[in-house]
């Protein structure tokens, strides 16, 4: 198994079928994965689990995709893990919002897990590599 497979990967995500589909994916190509339905939960998650990388919804209960990512990017723990957003709002102007606020890529609904699966693995790669440069 390959380091990038290696990884745990928290999904903030409140559809119960795509967070699913999502998981089984994932694991299929050796990910482990954490499953929460709502951003307190996710930032609960996210801060006692340490996870390599974490996939966003932002139209989530309790706090919104957007603040959960800020809150994130705000954590000295957290400030370095990759988040990619996940959502239906698919607007230019929600996309930079959301880049703006320290997520690390962007994708929308409707999309194909294969894409979803290589925008995963080039984060982790990206940050192997940030991570290999800082101890240099």
């Amino acid at each position: 198994m390959s380091i990038e497979t290696e990884k745990l990967i928290l999904i903030i995500e409140d559809e119960a079928d795509l967070s699913k589909l999502l998981e089984f994916h994932l694991q299929h190509h050796g990910y482990e994965t954490l499953v929460v339905h709502d951003g307190m939960a996710g930032l609960n998650e996210a801060i006692q689990r340490a996870p390599d990388l974490i996939i966003l919804d932002l139209m989530l209960p309790k706090i919104h995709g957007l603040e959960v990512c800020r809150l994130l990017r705000n954590s000295p723990a957290m400030r370095h893990v990759p988040i990619l957003i996940l959502s239906e709002l698919h607007t230019t102007a929600t996309k930079i919002r959301g880049l703006d606020m320290g997520a690390d890529d962007y994708m929308t609904k409707p999309f194909e897990f294969a894409e979803l699966i290589s925008r995963v693995n080039a984060l982790l790669r990206r940050q192997r590599c940030e991570a290999g440069a800082q101890w240099n």
